[in-house]
């Protein structure tokens, strides 16, 4: 989206989870090998919109937490092993006839050990939701 900037993003995100995650905000097409110094025991991906196939093309349960938030997917990604790592937000009322395997890999993040949940959210309204709801362990 024309708004999903790094510098849009990087306000969404509350300042305790930067503390407690090593983010790298790159714009969508950013290849991971490219930023220096990723630990996957320490980094949260988290993708929005497009930025979701970036997620969905490195995912590995190793990773400290992986976030998918109304991303672009694709079926191929419905055939992954998600963990306990995953987590989905999402709301397919906002792609209308595109994006087809939105709910296909929801569902699967779900049944592999994930949590995907729909929200009746606007699209640019899901970051916000969850940068300011999400507490956790991870």
């Amino acid at each position: 989206m024309y708004y999903a900037t790094p510098e849009w993003i990087s306000k969404q995100i509350p300042e305790w989870m930067w503390s407690r995650y090593e983010i790298y905000i790159a714009p969508y097409g950013t290849k991971l090998s490219s930023i220096a110094n990723v630990n996957p025991k320490t980094t949260a991906l988290i993708g929005f919109s497009a930025g979701g196939m970036d997620v969905l093309k490195n995912y590995n349960q190793q990773y400290a937490l992986c976030v998918l938030l109304d991303p672009s997917t694709r079926s191929k990604y419905a055939l992954i092993e998600y963990g306990s790592n995953t987590l989905m937000f999402y709301n397919a009322a906002n792609w209308g006839s595109m994006n087809k395997n939105l709910t296909v890999v929801a569902n699967r993040i779900n049944e592999t050990g994930g949590n995907a949940v729909s929200l009746d959210l606007e699209h640019a309204d899901i970051p916000k939701y969850f940068f300011h709801h999400f507490k956790s362990d991870y």
